[in-house]
């Protein structure tokens, strides 16, 4: 969440306008979260707090729009986890802007 923020900002002072700001969310768990707030969250979440109110101001705000991506297409996991076989060589090609089908 701060380089999205950081990015942005840097990108509205340089003069270029970002209309939708989305961060993918594979976690549906933490999406309810954030729209239901504190009426969803347990014992278990009472940690979260800062953190919570942080990506909620920031939606509140528009500056980030938050949208649900399968795990199955996470293209960040390339680069965060290590993917064996079909996962692997279906995100390498993604990203060399192959031919998927």
């Amino acid at each position: 969440m701060p380089q999205i923020l950081w990015t942005r900002n840097f990108l509205l002072t340089q003069g270029v306008e970002v209309a939708h700001n989305i961060l993918h969310q594979d976690n549906k768990s933490a999406m309810i979260l954030e729209e239901n707030g504190n009426s969803s969250s347990s014992r278990r979440t009472r940690h979260i707090n800062v953190r919570f109110f942080f990506i909620k101001d920031r939606i509140s705000n528009n500056e980030v729009e938050l949208q649900y991506c399968p795990t199955e297409q996470m293209v960040g996991d390339y680069f965060t986890k290590p993917l064996q076989g079909k996962f692997f060589f279906f995100f390498r090609k993604l990203i060399m802007g192959e031919d998927i089908m």
